[in-house]
């Protein structure tokens, strides 16, 4: 009976050290994936740089004609998109970890509360993971990770690597701190408790801030193009100061309302990401 026992255990340790190598064996195939898909996105950039910058230099060529500072104007051009282009994927990963960093307060209490009901830690985590959250789903990998042979170390430690983020870290660290000691919720809720207040501070301080901005908005949008159509009237009978039609059309019709536009980006750039919709 013992040796049957023994011979149980020993396989049991090979399923799970096989699987545990057979996820670790995706996980660096899907990291060299993406390494050559983000070889490939660089080759991309490069090309519809080149190619836009061609017909930069072309119109600007035909409107300058003036060879040098258009070839000028051309390497700026390809300059600027292709390094947008090459960190627009870093910029998308950076807001997406805020996004999560700003859902943590809200997953963790739900969490709490599932392990007050007495729930274990992974039951409480599956049920939480089925919010529409995007924290929610990526604790869902970590529990799928973990059903497909990793450890419950192993996976948050993916998590983290995956978001370099001081908030998860310290989420993910509570966690397995209640995963290896039992059901003690302490400590896990009052990290909850200082992200809520801290999120209540940036609040607080964004509401004084807003009533600056929506006055910079309301000068740019409505102040500004009236004291402009002003100074057009003002200025063509007593200053002789001549714009044509279409100069002024330019002006009115794409000029301002793109430094409007520009004004409610920094506005919305400036806003906590919890308060966005």
């Amino acid at each position: 009976m013992k040796k049957e026992k023994k011979d149980e255990k020993n396989i049991e340790l090979i399923k799970n050290i096989s699987k545990k190598s057979i996820v670790k064996e995706k996980i660096l195939k899907k990291a060299n994936v993406r390494e050559k898909e983000f070889e490939n996105y660089k080759k991309k950039c490069f090309s519809y740089s080149i190619i836009f910058s061609l017909f930069v230099l072309m119109f600007s060529w035909l409107y300058l004609y003036d060879i040098i500072l258009s070839f000028g104007i051309m390497f700026f051009v390809f300059t600027i998109i292709f390094l947008i282009g090459i960190n627009l994927p870093f910029i998308k990963h950076k807001k997406y970890t805020k996004k999560i960093e700003s859902e943590t307060a809200g997953f963790l209490t739900n969490l709490i509360i599932e392990l007050k009901v007495g729930k274990d830690l992974l039951s409480a985590i599956k049920k939480c993971s089925l919010e529409k959250e995007n924290i929610a789903k990526e604790y869902g990998v970590v529990l799928n990770l973990v059903e497909n042979g990793l450890s419950f170390r192993e996976a948050l430690l993916l998590m983290n690597k995956k978001f370099n983020s001081l908030n998860i870290k310290r989420t993910n660290s509570n966690l397995y701190n209640i995963y290896q000691h039992g059901n003690d919720v302490f400590g896990l809720k009052k990290f909850a408790d200082e992200l809520l207040l801290r999120q209540r501070i940036e609040s607080k301080e964004f509401g004084g801030k807003l009533v600056v901005y929506a006055l910079v908005f309301i000068a740019v949008s409505a102040i500004v193009p009236a004291m402009f159509a002003s100074f057009i009237l003002i200025g063509s009978y007593f200053m002789q100061i001549q714009f044509s039609a279409l100069q002024i059309f330019f002006i009115l019709v794409i000029l301002f309302p793109i430094i409007d536009l520009c004004v409610l980006i920094s506005i919305n750039s400036k806003t906590p990401i919890f308060l966005r919709r």
